[in-house]
């Protein structure tokens, strides 16, 4: 059963335990995304079984969890729902779901005796509470991810970032909008890039400066927008609009000198915003890259990426002291929620 759930595709997997049989002793935990939704069951602590349905209306969403909950037979003692979207007073707004969730309407749908609705990127942060050396690839520093306060960064569909704060022997969340810091030109042969990308996603930049939000180069979102920028920029201006994924495999494959540069100017940038958010929040306990787009794409992070992120002036030093780390854990947003919901009943 571990074997499979750790494969990261979406399974259903008989529960062990007779109709009514598991009582309080488990918790449910939920992964929202835009179009699907993954649901865990977990028994004292561990994930034993992970299921996938459309996210749909919320009436959909939370006569999922009701089915589910049905189907087991007791209501959970806690549910916890991560998505991406803002949570003010125990609700979230699910921005790829389009769709307001609420403890209160989980609490109703489930029984539960708690529910919390969290941030995607915060429980990304949790994800890393507990890894190990077995669960992540050593870019820099130890192959056991140490103790300590650590950073969370995911390129995905947008740039999710979150940190887990290590005070007095415990972890604390928080989680912010990393998507939308400022990436200014590291060259002077970026400036052209940039300079197109104003004429492109005008917007998205902050004033009258050629500083832009990182999302907008820095995401899948952003990579089709750098892409036409760098056609722009060498005097291409019918440069098309490619998928993120397109781009990326022709850079791999060598096919394309757009992309290929395109690429480069993602891999420099990353390194180096990941670097300045280190050292404003000193993750001791490592810096980690999460989700399919890193892992998929390792051959992106290699020495240019390390390069610039140590490329911190008087703090080089600093910046090299920091491990570096991609993280392999399937279902790494599953993995958080259940963390998460640990560190909630624990208090």
């Amino acid at each position: 059963m571990q074997a499979a759930l750790a494969q990261g595709d979406p399974v259903s997997v008989p529960m062990a335990q007779p109709k009514g049989a598991m009582h309080d002793h488990w918790n449910l935990v939920a992964d929202i995304g835009g179009t699907n939704t993954r649901l865990g069951v977990v028994t004292n602590g561990t994930l034993t079984d992970l299921r996938k349905s459309p996210t749909g209306t919320l009436p959909e969403f939370l006569a999922a969890l009701h089915d589910l909950c049905a189907e087991i037979g007791t209501p959970p003692r806690a549910v916890v729902a991560a998505g991406a979207g803002p949570v003010r007073n125990g609700t979230i707004r699910l921005t790829n779901a389009n769709l307001d969730l609420s403890e209160a309407d989980i609490a109703s749908a489930t029984g539960a005796d708690h529910t919390f609705v969290i941030n995607d990127f915060t429980a990304a942060a949790w994800s890393v509470a507990e890894i190990t050396g077995d669960d992540v690839q050593a870019l820099q520093g130890d192959p056991t991810p140490p103790k300590g306060t650590r950073l969370v960064v995911g390129p995905g569909t947008g740039l999710g970032v979150g940190a887990l704060l290590y005070s007095e022997g415990h972890y604390h969340t928080v989680s912010g909008e990393g998507g939308h810091v400022g990436l200014s030109p590291r060259t002077r042969d970026e400036v052209d890039v940039f300079e197109a990308a104003r004429r492109i996603a005008p917007e998205c930049f902050f004033g009258d400066s050629l500083t832009l939000e990182a999302e907008m180069f820095l995401s899948g979102t952003g990579l089709p927008i750098l892409y036409r920028a760098v056609g722009m920029a060498a005097g291409q201006p019918e440069t098309p609009v490619l998928p993120a994924k397109d781009i990326l495999q022709a850079a791999r494959d060598g096919s394309d000198p757009l992309a290929i540069r395109a690429a480069q100017i993602f891999t420099t940038h990353l390194g180096a915003v990941m670097g300045d958010m280190a050292v404003t929040v000193m993750p001791t306990g490592g810096v980690f890259l999460v989700g399919g787009v890193a892992e998929k794409n390792r051959w992106l992070f290699g020495d240019d990426f390390l390069a610039a992120f140590n490329a911190g002036g008087r703090f080089d030093a600093l910046r090299q002291g920091f491990g570096v780390y991609v993280s392999e854990q399937a279902e790494f947003g599953i993995v958080g929620a259940n963390n998460f919901c640990k560190n909630a009943l624990a208090r």
